[in-house]
């Protein structure tokens, strides 16, 4: 006997397996994209000798995180664009 809640040819519940899906990608797509400002962040520390800076830039990229997360057609563009700052400061302060 089949319950409710089982996947059967007549009540698969194909919408919600995809909005699942999508918002996984989301979240690990604005999740990997924070992750690497934190590992850029630690370069300007470490390399640079500039942890002010990169503890700023820390609280930016969570600020800019949060943003995407919260604002579904922002995504990760937002932590992106701090990422590349983040990149742009690290060059200028080791050259």
């Amino acid at each position: 006997m089949a319950h409710a809640h089982e996947a059967t040819p007549t009540n698969r519940d194909f919408a919600a397996h995809e909005q699942t899906y999508e918002g996984f990608l989301r979240v690990s797509a604005i999740g990997t994209v924070w992750v690497l400002t934190h590992v850029v962040a630690l370069a300007l520390g470490g390399v640079a000798g500039h942890w002010v800076l990169a503890s700023l830039f820390v609280i930016v990229s969570t600020i800019a995180a949060a943003l995407g997360l919260a604002i579904r057609g922002l995504d990760w563009k937002p932590v992106m664009v701090v990422l590349l700052v983040m990149l742009a400061t690290l060059l200028v302060t080791t050259h």
